[in-house]
């Protein structure tokens, strides 16, 4: 049985680098246009491991120069990874000592060993530990509050570290034609959960996986990303509105009384979302049209960046989706 816990701070981080409509339609010269754009995805500015340099220059034709581009500059999903986990460790006011176990996603990863999670152990110097990585594309803060809510109580180390960066640029392809190089952003984010009442009680309540749609969205070793953009777009509507009024419905909670946060894919598929529940745009959080979809950090990233203006008694309710096809959410609270 899932046992609630507690989120105690959060941290997120983002690399430099930013995109915006003007240097994407002038000087990187994709097509579609700010009309197309403004209509489609409502996303205006967008953070990158790459610089402005390479992606104009190269348009990402090859994503494996691409990864050695970024390692060169010093932005990786690991460096973007242990920035947002010191600021969710320096709000906690939790040593890395204290964390018994990291967990991290790892669905762009930059070397395939050692893991996400125990570079950034090394790094921050946590000790030895059952550190993981555990990847469920941009569902993976879903994957990983569900898991440390199946920890069985004696298995919970007294904090956890969990851990989402994405760096899903470098496999972007920035040809005239692409598509997707108006929708992605990189960027992490970080959790410190624990067993004592402190922050966010949080209580998952939903995640499956659809294996048949598997290909639908696909990002191989050396590759761009790739996808079936409507079949995605309709499921991602759908399923977000399902797990919203299911939370919703086990809870007893009425749209105005709580905040939402969803899968930061595009502000666009945002609203419909929006439209389809009838929810108060005020208090749905977001922020891809400033950062683009950064992947499994977009949700929790809302919430960090969100963190102080929640107050003792605020509920809110996270729905996101990934690859695999794979989706989560749940409750949270604030103590």
């Amino acid at each position: 049985m899932s046992l609630p816990f507690y989120i105690h701070a959060m941290g997120w981080a983002l690399p430099g680098n930013v995109f915006d409509d003007e240097f994407l339609h002038r000087e990187v010269g994709l097509e579609k246009g700010p009309d197309w754009n403004r209509s489609r995805l409502g996303i205006h500015k967008r953070r990158s491991v790459l610089s402005r340099d390479y992606v104009r220059d190269t348009k990402n034709a090859d994503p494996s120069k691409a990864v050695a581009h970024a390692r060169a500059l010093g932005e990786t999903p690991v460096s973007l990874a242990v920035r947002a986990a010191q600021q969710a460790l320096e709000t906690a006011r939790v040593s890395p000592a204290q964390i018994g176990l990291v967990v991290a996603n790892g669905d762009t990863p930059f070397d395939f060993l050692p893991t996400l999670a125990n570079s950034v152990a090394r790094i921050l110097g946590v000790g030895d530990g059952p550190h993981v990585d555990l990847n469920s594309a941009c569902s993976s803060f879903a994957r990983h509050m569900k898991f440390v809510a199946d920890l069985a109580e004696e298995a919970r180390p007294e904090f956890i570290l969990t851990i989402q960066s994405s760096a899903y640029t470098t496999r972007t392809d920035y040809s005239p034609k692409s598509i997707d190089g108006y929708i992605w952003g990189d960027g992490a984010a970080a959790q410190v959960c624990s067993k004592h009442p402190a922050g966010l009680r949080v209580e998952p309540m939903v995640f499956g996986t659809s294996p048949k749609d598997a290909d639908t969205i696909v990002v191989d070793s050396c590759g761009h990303f790739r996808q079936d953009g409507a079949a995605v777009r309709e499921f991602s509507i759908r399923k977000t509105v399902e797990m919203f009024e299911a939370v919703a419905g086990a809870k007893g909670l009425y749209a105005e009384d709580v905040y939402t946060v969803s899968h930061q894919a595009n502000a666009v598929m945002q609203d419909s979302i929006l439209g389809h529940l009838r929810l108060p745009p005020a208090r749905h959080l977001r922020n891809v049209a400033e950062q683009g979809n950064i992947a499994a950090a977009g949700a929790p990233s809302v919430l960090a960046q969100n963190w102080n203006r929640f107050r003792k008694g605020d509920q809110i309710v996270y729905a996101v989706l990934g690859a695999g096809l794979a989706w989560g959410g749940g409750y949270m609270e604030k103590v």
